[in-house]
């Protein structure tokens, strides 16, 4: 009998459990289907907080994107020698060919230069520049009676010798012009656009004019007791080098005094029992100074001067962007006889060669080095090694290589590509 109702009960109980079950059955399937529903209707609150979070993950990667745009600007800004406006200015410019041979717009030109793959004539009457493909970019009728080019990397400053004025120019327009009270000595250009005049002092022997990219005074510079020969402004634009000469008793001595701008006191300063009359800057690392029978490599950063080792009259001389140069010297009494010494970037001299005939002109680029002698071009390489050479019909006035190993010359009234 007991056991009888204890089946009972565990019956019962087990009909009121299954009936719970059926019961809370419904209500799960409700919440899984409502749940169901839900992931294929979304709610309004969620789809606002969907679009919110996505709206805020595309304005981040925006401001990033931005944040890299504007830093890629300032850098490439800060590296370019004239700032970013200015580079586009000068590429699109110097696009495009013209055809070969090019009819220069005067004859008997006095300077020549193929340098950084612009070639730039100054005649009497026109300072000239074209693309190495042969297209005209600038041509202007400047009015000097002494006209004489510097060139930097994005500009160009002509001025005019022993009268008053200096003009910079672009690859396709004159950015200023600055007149002088007093008649200029020398000037040179750098690679930002810091341009240096050297002019005549009624109180000094000579004064150092500087100025930057904008035209604005930035340096000025007063000689009291030596005359300044010449100037070449540093690539950082915020150095000049100076050639100083004195004559004592009968003789001659040089310094070269690198300035840094705010101070009058030279931060380097470079004796020499003889006379230096011509710096060139080759690039971040030195300056070519040559003058009567010397020639020497001088560091920007200061050291030693290195002695080119002339023993003669400088002939010519050329250097090309990255800062190699080569120099050509011999017995004044004798052009037939010559020697070659080619530095590299550093301003150490890597290698000199004998050249036993005239020669009319010189170039250098980053692989080779151009002669030019008479009716011929003889091409060398950077090691002194004769690779070739290119007769010509063409009575070259001055040579030129770009950086294709193209040879450009410039005869009285043509300028010609000869391979």
């Amino acid at each position: 009998m007991a056991t009888d109702r204890k089946k009972r009960r565990i019956h019962i109980s087990k009909l009121k459990a299954e009936k719970s079950k059926k019961a809370t059955a419904p209500k799960k399937a409700k919440a899984v289907a409502d749940t169901e529903a839900n992931e294929d209707n979304p709610s309004k609150l969620q789809l606002i907080n969907g679009t919110r979070r996505r709206r805020r993950i595309i304005r981040i990667v925006s401001y990033i994107l931005a944040a890299a745009v504007i830093i890629t600007v300032i850098i490439v800004n800060a590296l370019t020698p004239t700032g970013l406006i200015e580079l586009m200015q000068n590429s699109y410019a110097a696009m495009g060919k013209g055809k070969f041979p090019v009819n220069v717009y005067s004859a008997n030109s006095s300077y020549f230069s193929c340098w950084n793959d612009k070639v730039c004539i100054v005649s009497d009457s026109y300072f000239e520049l074209y693309n190495d493909k042969g297209k005209l970019l600038l041509a202007v009728s400047h009015g000097m009676s002494d006209p004489q080019l510097e060139m930097s990397n994005a500009r160009y400053l002509l001025y005019d010798r022993n009268r008053y004025t200096a003009s910079v120019y672009n690859y396709s327009d004159e950015r200023y012009t600055v007149e002088f009270d007093k008649t200029i000595v020398a000037a040179d250009i750098g690679r930002d656009g810091t341009f240096a005049v050297v002019t005549d002092s009624d109180t000094y022997r000579n004064t150092v004019f500087v100025y930057n990219k904008d035209n604005k005074s930035v340096y000025t510079w007063n000689s009291a007791n030596y005359y300044v020969a010449d100037v070449a402004v540093a690539d950082d634009g915020e150095h000049i080098a100076v050639s100083l000469i004195n004559s004592r008793d009968g003789s001659f001595e040089s310094f070269v005094y690198i300035l840094e701008f705010g101070s009058a006191d030279p931060v380097y300063r470079f004796t020499f029992n003889d006379v230096v009359t011509s710096l060139t800057s080759c690039g971040e690392n030195y300056l070519l100074a040559n003058g009567f029978d010397r020639a020497y490599s001088i560091p920007w950063g200061g050291g030693a001067e290195i002695d080119i080792g002339v023993s003669g009259a400088v002939r010519c001389y050329d250097y090309e962007i990255e800062g190699g140069s080569c120099i050509v010297w011999g017995r004044e009494d004798n052009e037939q006889v010559n020697t070659v010494t080619i530095l590299n970037s550093k301003g150490n001299i890597t290698a000199a060669f004998e050249f036993n005939t005239t020669v009319n002109d010189i170039c250098i680029s980053e692989t080779n080095v151009a002669l030019l002698s008479s009716n011929e071009v003889f091409v060398y390489d950077l090691k002194g090694n004769l690779k070739n050479s290119y007769p010509t019909e063409l009575k070259g006035l001055y040579v030129g290589l770009n950086s294709d190993g193209e040879i450009l010359l410039l005869d009285n009234s043509k300028l010609t590509k000869l391979k």
